[in-house]
């Protein structure tokens, strides 16, 4: 057994390579000085005491929007604090919420922290309206300019309340802005045209990283993370990055590999974390491309099996008859089969049975997410096939477990797979 603060290891300071924001976050975005213009310029009515811009910033996931409006709103809250200027800045991240509703509670709660301090507690049992009145009464009390950030906020979906009432809201004393953070490319077309009129004052939209963004990226981040690893020059690029970790190949290669799937920063610098632990966990001193391929297939099977554990009942209920024919080898198999596999097990586990059409669509969702792979008909009246695109051990070790709802089937299906153990 391994001690620990025994172990040599090659990094100088862990946290930075962590793709984590809450564990690390940068201090700049050289790639992105046009997007932080952009947003400059939606917030500097506030140093001429006017109103903010209300903003929409979207893009994909990993490409900078929420750390880009933090590096903003920070320097903007320097800014009013060396001017005294009355600024309060509440960001507010909406995923898991479903509506305007639990955003609401959350506003209430922060705006609550704002005035007393933390510990402040979710508010419970109001109406909508109660709580619109709520927030706006506490924003009338914090008083001066307030920016609100909703981060993630197509996590709320069509219940738009929110986003048409709060720009309207006109608290007496306030200058209140609205930024809206979204992955959803058509987050702002889907808003019902009142709302867009006046969310959207300003939009700012990422485009996904390149190849040689990304390598800039992570040459930044190995220069904080790692030992022997520094610029030359103190020009800040991967064309001066010089390492005595770091293979040539490494960040070059884990940058091809962010950059062809979505340009996700956050997906490349995890890549190259990865691939650095296994190297420092073996007591090895170089970080190589072989690290990176191996990183690469580990996380791609990490994300498979995430995904298999967290599918909704009927796509999993899918799954499982997909899984009993691989158990039986008869696959790639057609639909009519696997529809029938599948109306037994709900009839088993006493579920709603799906129409053949609507099951048809779980099976295309499962392929669109690799789980499946789909070979498409050739003709009419000639049905797609489905098989597993995963390995069989892959996808009963997955299933849910014995405790969980449908655990009766996916034991089955494991004790016929030849796989033991939950």
């Amino acid at each position: 057994m391994k001690a620990f603060g025994d172990e040599d290891t090659i990094f100088e300071d862990m946290d930075v390579l962590n793709p984590n924001e809450q564990t690390y976050q940068p201090e700049s975005l050289p790639e992105r000085e046009v997007e932080l213009d952009q947003i400059h310029s939606a917030l500097r009515p506030a140093t001429m005491g006017s109103t903010p811009l209300n903003l929409i910033v979207y893009g994909q996931s990993g490409q900078g929007k929420t750390v880009g409006i933090r590096l903003k709103t920070d320097q903007l809250q320097e800014y009013a604090d060396d001017s005294e200027m009355d600024l309060t800045v509440v960001h507010i991240r909406c995923k898991g919420m479903d509506g305007s509703y639990h955003v609401l509670t959350h506003l209430v709660k922060r705006l609550r922290e704002k005035r007393f301090g933390p510990g402040e507690e979710l508010p419970s049992g109001h109406q909508r309206k109660t709580l619109l009145n709520m927030v706006i009464e506490n924003l009338e009390q914090v008083g001066g300019t307030v920016i609100v950030v909703l981060d993630e906020i197509d996590a709320i979906g069509d219940d738009d309340y929110i986003l048409y009432e709060l720009p309207r809201s006109n608290p007496d004393g306030v200058r209140l802005s609205l930024i809206g953070i979204t992955n959803d490319l058509q987050f702002r077309e889907n808003l019902d045209a009142d709302v867009r009129s006046s969310l959207g004052e300003d939009e700012v939209r990422f485009e996904p990283y390149d190849a040689d963004q990304l390598r800039n990226i992570l040459a930044r981040r190995a220069v904080g993370a790692l030992r022997d690893t520094y610029f030359e020059d103190d020009i800040e690029d991967f064309q001066h990055l010089r390492s005595e970790i770091l293979s040539d190949d490494t960040i070059p290669l884990a940058a091809a590999l962010g950059a062809q799937d979505t340009g996700d920063a956050r997906e490349a610098i995890r890549l190259l974390f990865r691939a650095t632990r296994f190297a420092d966990d073996r007591s090895e001193t170089t970080v190589t491309e072989e690290h990176v391929r191996e990183a690469r297939d580990f996380l791609e099977t990490k994300a498979i099996e995430s995904g298999i554990q967290t599918l909704p009942n009927q796509r999993m209920l899918a799954l499982m008859a997909v899984t009993y024919h691989g158990i039986h080898g008869d696959t790639p198999v057609t639909t009519t089969p696997i529809y029938t596999q599948y109306k037994s097990f709900c009839e088993y586990v006493d579920v709603n049975v799906l129409s053949n059409r609507r099951f048809r669509d779980r099976l295309n969702d499962l392929a669109d997410t690799n789980v499946l792979n789909k070979r498409q008909g050739r003709g009419r009246g000639d049905e797609n096939q489905y098989s597993l695109a995963v390995d069989l051990d892959t996808a009963l070790e997955n299933l849910p477990k014995e405790s969980e709802r449908l655990g009766d089937v996916a034991t089955v299906l494991r004790e016929q797979g030849g796989v033991t153990g939950n």
